[in-house]
């Protein structure tokens, strides 16, 4: 009895769908060795809408806690997921009044310490790509995108953005608009707080004049 109920936890895991957290690392994980991340500081928030409705069910963030809110939308939305068997999984679903579309706002808290520059890296699923100008954070930044979409199966894609702000503020509100019609299973933030390099140049400068005046002594 005990080996079939492992054998069917097992097979209900294999089966289990893959989330967006599993196809891209942000940049400072994929390159840990690039010199433009070292000394930062990072957190990790994710939503999953089969779970919860606005606190991450996975969060790593040691200055605040991370949440979301949804404009002209509705949970829990039960539509078919991407596994191929017709399966429905529970969404949020952008659209309650049936025309207009709506969007999200993600609230982050990061480290406090001043000059410093803030990455935010986005993965959500859904069914639907957000608007043509993708998402925009307060304090603003500059959004790029640095992956192609991926496919998951069905009409269900992974889309990504990354967004630099050029100052690290004690919180930021990212802001995403989706069309009508739009199911979000889930979402992923990863964010990283790196010292500036005209930081890091003074520091360094800092270090060697300190080498040299302890050498005069």
């Amino acid at each position: 009895m005990k080996k079939t109920l492992m054998l069917i936890a097992v097979l209900a895991f294999a089966a289990a769908p893959v989330m967006a957290e599993d196809i891209w690392d942000p940049p400072w994980e994929e390159n840990p060795t690039d010199p433009q991340w070292e000394g930062g500081v990072t957190t990790y928030q994710r939503w999953e809408f089969g779970e919860n409705q606005y606190e991450p069910v996975e969060m790593d963030n040691n200055f605040g806690g991370a949440s979301v809110e949804f404009i002209n939308g509705d949970y829990p939305a039960w539509v078919e997921g991407w596994d191929g068997t017709g399966a429905e999984i529970c969404t949020w679903h952008i659209g309650a009044d049936d025309v207009n579309g709506g969007g999200i706002d993600i609230t982050v808290y990061n480290n406090p310490e001043p000059n410093k520059r803030k990455v935010i890296f986005l993965q959500v699923t859904s069914d639907n790509t957000w608007d043509a100008n993708g998402p925009t954070s307060d304090p603003p930044g500059t959004t790029t995108y640095p992956h192609p979409q991926s496919g998951i199966g069905g009409e269900w894609y992974v889309y990504t953005a990354q967004i630099d702000i050029p100052i690290n503020p004690e919180k930021e509100v990212i802001h995403i608009d989706f069309p009508y019609c739009t199911n979000i299973a889930e979402i992923v933030v990863h964010t990283i707080c790196v010292p500036e390099p005209a930081t890091m140049s003074l520091l360094v400068l800092g270090g060697i004049g300190a080498i040299l005046r302890r050498r005069k002594k």
